[in-house]
């Protein structure tokens, strides 16, 4: 904790976790719930996914996201990043606007230091964002995805008192890194089933890369007779 706190993190990684494998993996692997319990996935006899995009708003994507989504007749959730929502509130109302719903990504995107946040910490990036929202008046449901799914020991209790349901992933393709838009599809494309939650990205460095990749995958889903639903929280409940 001292190191993280003088922003050696990598350092901080190190000496934490390894002595103990198996600690590092409750931190990084939606599947693990030793941190809280986490959506994976949903109750569905029906051949639908739930899409969800992180990241945004971004005036570089998020008008092309919209766009794709409408031409597929896509449902999306966007988990947005408050101090993006504070920089273009149009695009949070836009997004809402057109049916599709909005969850916390944080207040900073934290990517390095989350896993090792304080309690007020972890409060003050979920609040953060809540209050961009609220402040943009843009409507919202009570989830929260913290960035790339690294959760700490203190987010449950903090969700819990904000009624917040945790909400992570059961299909990726690493479409935020390096990896081309076809091999991203490729990897994703292997875990896609009835009740997948699929992640994807918008806007960053790599937003043409991540803008592909979304426009693949929908038609992906399109071809194999899937429809991205927005599914209802209780559906969650039973798949933790």
């Amino acid at each position: 904790m001292a190191l993280a706190l003088t922003h050696h993190w990598v350092a901080a990684v190190v000496v934490l976790f390894a002595p103990d494998p198996w600690l590092f993996l409750q931190f990084v692997l939606p599947s693990q719930q030793t941190f809280g319990p986490g959506a994976v996935a949903f109750r569905t006899e029906r051949r639908e996914v739930w899409l969800t995009i992180d990241d945004g708003p971004d005036p570089e994507s998020t008008p092309r996201v919209l766009e794709l989504l409408r031409a597929h007749g896509a449902r999306a959730t966007f988990f947005v990043i408050g101090r993006q929502v504070a920089m273009h509130p149009e695009l949070a109302r836009a997004i809402a606007a057109e049916g599709h719903t909005i969850g916390n990504h944080t207040a900073t995107h934290p990517l390095h230091s989350f896993w090792a946040a304080t309690p007020a910490r972890t409060a003050a990036e979920i609040d953060g964002c809540i209050a961009a929202l609220l402040i943009a008046n843009v409507p919202f449901e009570r989830y929260f995805r913290p960035p790339a799914g690294v959760r700490n020991p203190f987010l449950e209790p903090q969700l819990m008192a904000r009624a917040t349901d945790l909400v992570l992933w059961n299909a990726r393709g690493f479409d935020g890194g390096a990896r081309s838009p076809g091999n991203a599809l490729a990897a994703i494309s292997l875990h896609i089933r009835p009740g997948a939650i699929l992640l994807s990205h918008e806007g960053g460095p790599r937003a043409a890369n991540r803008l592909r990749f979304l426009e693949l995958l929908l038609e992906h889903l399109e071809t194999e007779g899937y429809a991205c639903v927005l599914p209802k929280r209780a559906a969650l409940a039973d798949v933790r």
